[in-house]
This record gives C-alpha cells, sequence and structure tokens, in this order.
C-alpha cells in the first residue's frame, strides 16, 4: 500500500505543483460506520467510496477495499488530494470547496487510466459534484 500511495502522491504533486507529504495514516472501516462518525456527501446525491479526516490527516476506507477494483483506486486517489491539499494548507471558503479539485484529479487519473466514462464509473455527474462542491454559508 505504501508504494501505491507514493505514486499517486507523486502524480498529484505533478499535477498541481504543490508541496508531496508523507504517507497518511489509512484505517479500513465500515463506510456505514464513516458516514456516521464523519457525515457522509451521500445526502448531496454523491455515493460515499471512502474519506479524508482533515482534523485527524486520515483516510478511511471501506473494508474489503480492493486494490485491483479501478474505482476503489480512484477513490484513494481523491483522498490523497485532500491529504495534499491539507499539507499545504490550501485556503478555500469552505470545506465543500476542496471537492472541486478533488473530483477533477479523480477524473483525470481516471482518464489516464483509460477510462472512457470516469463519471459513470464513480457513480456521479458533474450536478453532484458542483452539489457537494459548493459553499452553504
Amino acid at each position: 500500500m505504501d508504494t501505491l500511495v507514493a505514486t499517486y502522491l507523486a502524480w498529484i504533486v505533478a499535477q498541481t505543483g504543490l508541496s508531496v507529504p508523507d504517507n497518511p495514516p489509512i484505517k479500513f472501516m465500515a463506510l456505514k460506520e464513516v458516514a456516521r462518525r464523519y457525515g457522509s456527501p451521500e445526502n448531496a446525491g454523491v455515493e460515499l467510496q471512502a474519506l479524508y479526516n482533515f482534523s485527524e490527516r486520515t483516510i478511511y476506507l471501506p473494508q474489503g477495499w480492493q486494490p485491483n477494483d479501478l474505482r476503489q483506486r480512484s477513490a484513494l486517489l481523491h483522498e490523497l488530494v485532500h491529504h495534499v491539499q491539507r499539507f499545504n494548507d490550501i485556503a478555500l471558503p469552505c470545506p465543500a470547496a476542496y471537492e472541486r479539485q478533488a473530483y477533477q484529479l479523480q477524473i483525470l487519473w481516471l482518464r489516464e487510466q483509460g477510462v472512457t466514462r470516469p463519471y459513470e464509473l464513480i457513480k456521479t455527474n458533474e450536478l453532484s459534484i458542483n452539489a457537494v462542491s459548493v459553499c452553504r454559508d
């Protein structure tokens, strides 16, 4: 897992020009439990696939996470974008605003992997991404 994470972090840094952090802690937990503890974007039309806890600087992946599953690997990459954002002290107007870049990079990475319909693969669309990326206050 460490090598995979380091590879993804290097890719994210190459795309963004940001500094590379150390690998974050990764914990495996039932996603329902993650949603219960930390809230879930599912109410905005996005299925919870993984989660980055900014205060803990920890990534939560589902129990049974499969490293050969492209969708699950892209969710890890998405959460690693948040880790890079946190490490680089990126200041955005609200927590939701961090999602835009994470989804953009996730989609780009999936396209680089040969996925022609990345939104379909991760079970979302632009409208849902906009909904979870907008500051409400």
